[in-house]
């Protein structure tokens, strides 16, 4: 058992320790204080620039956000024109897809299907009659090339990339240009190998490479010029006949004309030669009238009477 003074003893320990510890406490808060203290010293003159740039942070967030969801509803405005003028076949609904919503997946998609039209009905004019004063064929394969071109140098992906690629080259095989359509449809083939057309475009590839096909695109060619050159020289010679023709009735109406004349001098003529007879029948009456009178003695006027 301790004594009675090791308790008192003990107690007195206890307290000063928790003294000690409370002191210590103290000083830690007193010394967090002075460094915090010192800091906000150290800063307080850059507080103003910290709160502007933090002020400027915070509304480009904001500004990020509303681009975004302005981009998000132009897109959704782009596609539902799109599909609008998709559905109706409306060649003005694409293009206003194109002018109002530019470089926009819609507006990439809206020039790839015009230029897929053009293509088309370029490729059906070469078979028709050639117009040397207005190719109208090679007129609207340019106007496809280019713009599949277009949509090309705005680096599209996936399929838009493909069927821009693809019709390009058959825009350049039409048009004659054989070695330019024949690497388009290389990188079709290479760049788009799990693709459908990769196939097709390999072998259109290879066939354009041949001598066969190449000659068979000059004799193309020369044929719908040789066309054109004796529509050309057709058109004067049916101009020609035309004036001979127009030569040949002003000439028949000449001559009619002067045989109507002839024949209207023809009875003026006859008229005045019975005129003459008349005239000559008038004087002989008169001088035997008078020859009478003289005979009775008598003036002329009495015998009248």
């Amino acid at each position: 058992m301790n004594p009675p003074y090791g308790g008192e003893r003990g107690k007195n320990t206890r307290m000063e320790n928790a003294m000690k510890s409370e002191r210590r406490h103290e000083l830690q808060e007193n010394d967090l204080s002075e460094r915090v203290e010192n800091l906000s010293d150290r800063l307080r003159p850059y507080v103003t620039p910290i709160l502007s740039v933090a002020i400027g942070g915070l509304i480009l967030v904001l500004l990020g956000l509303f681009v975004s969801a302005r981009w998000e509803a132009t897109r959704s405005e782009s596609w539902d024109t799109c599909l609008a003028a998709l559905v109706t076949g409306d060649q003005e609904g694409f293009r206003e897809v194109i002018l109002r919503y530019p470089e926009t997946p819609a507006a990439q998609w809206a020039e790839l299907i015009l230029a897929d039209r053009t293509l088309s009905e370029a490729t059906d004019l070469l078979f028709t009659k050639l117009n040397p004063a207005n190719d109208v064929a090679r007129e609207r394969l340019e106007r496809a090339a280019a713009a599949y071109a277009d949509v090309l140098s705005q680096r599209p992906t996936g399929m838009v990339a493909e069927r821009a690629t693809m019709g390009l080259a058959k825009a350049r095989e039409s048009l004659g240009d054989l070695d330019q359509a024949r690497r388009g449809y290389e990188a079709v083939a290479n760049e788009f190998p799990s693709s459908p057309m990769a196939q097709m475009a390999a072998e259109h590839a290879e066939d354009l490479g041949r001598k066969k096909t190449k000659a068979f695109y000059t004799w193309f060619a020369d044929q719908r010029a040789a066309n054109a050159i004796q529509e050309e020289s057709a058109a004067p010679a049916d101009s020609q006949t035309a004036d001979s023709q127009t030569g040949d009735s002003q000439t028949a109406d000449s001559q009619t004309s002067d045989s109507q004349t002839g024949d209207s001098q023809t009875g003026d003529v006859g008229q005045q030669s019975t005129n003459p007879q008349k005239t000559e029948d008038t004087q002989g009456e008169t001088p035997a009238k008078e020859n009478k009178a003289v005979a009775t003695g008598q003036p002329e006027s009495a015998s009248e009477e």
